[in-house]
């Protein structure tokens, strides 16, 4: 069987890349923009560029007035909420990236875990971290922060780690580090979090046989009081000054820590998220194939329909000439030049006639090139675009009026055009026959291939229902639904299409059925991370198998091919390179690190 590359290079080998988990609250925001201003010394920072990834607030009270200010760093952004009101600051996952040496290290930052919104919001959140952390080849470190004063270690942490564990391959626990912040009150130890967090991993090792490591060479200690400290003094706010010397000494503990927490990463082997193991590859795969698989029912029924028209017209006209020559249509993939979010709903789209051809027209622009890149392309009802700017603050468009779950981001239009087949023995149909017998043996083949495709999508999407983190939502079925009520819309405009509406709602009946056959077959979801791998491997061994069909499989695959390449651009323009603060006076801490972290390991 041929072997496709399913996956895009987001990053090269030598890229040090650091996810960041941690609850809502715990200081993830200080911590990455403390991390690349921490290659100085205080004194140096204090004269130097303030850099700001991650815009964010906190309050301060003045010891002497009792007058309480609210800081601001950075600019705010759509990203970011800033407002303190108890929901995750980090609303989507960005990258930062920045040099050190002739390698990049990149944090990958996303919504905190625990959000104050709801279970559901959490899923989400979680979600997103997991597919947007798929377009890089690898991770090299995972660090988990919390607060060492935690008395309690709520389920969404424990829900956070499980996770974690489960959608990537089980090896990730060797590469996890765990980051205690605002550390300086505990003098610099994990304090009352210590028993909680060994009580969960003990039971993750005896539930799960996954053995976590918690120890001194994989936790680290910070302080972010002192990151604070520069914030208010780069901001002309002096009132502090006179406690500088105390915050001095949680700066250089800090400093150390990130040293160490970077020489620690590199010592880890590389996390290979492209692994076959990995579920949420597989996850990602089945929701991106729903709109093409979608597109291609729908294209084989009308090329049945133009076979079956076909064969009357040379039995009504027996006398003709008869060709080998078969009408059919073929999918042609049209790039948008930026992004759209549209509505699908009935009021906002109309039929139009293109080259002889009646297509969708989406007449509801109701935001032109959106930014919101996380959003699953050419997926209906996504999540996040509750957070693009036409559905801000209200779950209707503001423009159209309709609800976000009308909604779809589109990068690209399917168009069918016309062509012929030659059926003969170089299209794999032999001769001499009847022309009438090999235009049979054509619909044969394309009836064949609709419920091979459609064998398949029923045990990918019960393999999406049994391992999804949110509630589960079946893409395949519903794309099918919205082609058979686009194609009822082309009727009414008179299109002659009742059989390829009949065929689409047969198909959903039968895709149904076999959904309930096979849901009885299969056991119910596995916390066992180790009994994953192989139905992981079968899943994307029916992937291979729906590229390989041969009428077909091309089309599937170079239209998934083509949404791969438009994701990867999309999302590139989330992660922000930012240069080294200028105005270091004492390059060692710098020096130091690109010795380590540029040197080849044994």
């Amino acid at each position: 069987m041929a072997r496709y590359n399913i996956r895009s290079s987001g990053s090269s080998e030598k890229d040090i890349n650091i996810l960041l988990l941690g609850a809502t609250g715990v200081g993830k925001t200080t911590f990455v923009n403390a991390f690349i201003n921490s290659l100085n010394t205080l004194d140096d920072a204090m004269n130097g560029d303030l850099k700001v990834l991650v815009p964010a607030s906190f309050t301060l009270t003045d010891n002497d007035s009792f007058e309480s200010r609210t800081i601001v760093v950075g600019t705010p952004d759509t990203n970011e909420n800033v407002t303190g009101d108890g929901a995750s600051s980090t609303q989507m996952c960005r990258s930062y990236s920045f040099c050190i040496g002739n390698r990049l290290i990149r944090l990958i930052d996303g919504p905190g875990v625990g959000d104050t919104r709801s279970v559901d919001h959490e899923a989400r959140n979680f979600e997103f971290i997991l597919n947007y952390i798929n377009q890089y080849e690898h991770l090299n470190g995972i660090c988990i922060l919390l607060k060492p004063a935690q008395t309690r270690l709520d389920v969404y942490f424990r829900y956070c780690v499980k996770e974690l564990l489960r959608h990537l391959h089980v090896n990730a626990k060797d590469n996890i580090m765990f980051v205690f912040t605002n550390s300086r009150p505990t003098f610099f130890k994990p304090g009352d979090t210590t028993p909680l967090l060994k009580k969960l991993l003990k039971d993750l090792h005896e539930k799960n046989g996954v053995d976590v490591p918690f120890n001194t060479t994989n936790t680290f200690m910070f302080d972010d009081e002192s990151f604070r400290f520069l914030a208010v003094y780069k901001q002309g706010l002096n009132f502090l000054l006179n406690e500088k010397e105390q915050f001095s000494g949680s700066w250089e503990k800090s400093v150390k820590e990130f040293y160490r927490l970077i020489v620690r990463i590199c010592q880890c082997d590389l996390h290979a998220i492209q692994d076959t193991q990995s579920l949420n590859e597989a996850q990602i795969i089945i929701h991106k194939l729903s709109r093409p698989v979608g597109e291609i029912m729908t294209l084989i029924e009308e090329n049945i329909q133009m076979a079956k028209q076909y064969k009357e017209k040379l039995l009504k006209n027996p006398s003709n000439d008869l060709s080998n020559s078969l009408p059919q249509k073929v999918g042609v993939f049209v790039p948008l030049r930026e992004r759209l979010t549209v509505c699908v709903n009935d009021k906002c789209t109309e039929v139009i006639n293109v080259n002889g051809e009646q297509r969708i027209n989406y007449k509801s622009n109701c935001h032109i090139g959106c930014s919101l890149h996380q959003a699953v392309q050419e997926c209906i009802g996504h999540p996040i675009l509750r957070r693009c700017w036409a559905m801000q603050r209200t779950d209707n468009c503001r423009k159209c009026g309709c609800h976000w779950m009308k909604h779809m981001h589109i990068t690209y239009r399917y168009e069918h055009k016309v062509t012929h087949v030659e059926l003969n023995e170089s299209t794999g149909y032999q001769t001499p026959r009847s022309i009438l017998s090999l235009i049979d043996q054509r619909i044969t083949d394309l009836r064949s291939e609709e419920a091979e495709i459609r064998r398949t999508c029923v045990q990918l999407s019960l393999f999406l229902k049994q391992n999804s983190i949110t509630p589960f939502n079946d893409d395949m079925l519903e794309y099918l639904n919205h082609f058979i009520k686009e194609e009822k819309q082309k009727q009414s405009e008179g299109k002659d299409n009742a059989e390829v509406i009949r065929g689409l709602e047969q198909m959903v009946k039968d895709y149904t059925q076999e959904m309930t056959l096979y849901a009885r077959s299969i056991p119910t979801r596995s916390e066992n991370f180790l009994e994953n791998a192989k139905s992981i491997e079968q899943i994307l061994e029916l992937v291979y198998k729906l590229y390989a069909l041969p009428i077909n499989g091309q089309l599937i695959y170079e239209q998934m091919e083509r949404m791969k390449a438009g994701r990867a651009q999309a999302i590139a323009k989330a992660e922000q390179h930012v240069d080294l603060p200028r105005g270091f006076h004492t390059p060692q801490i710098l020096d130091d690190l690109k010795e380590i972290i540029n040197k080849k390991k044994n």
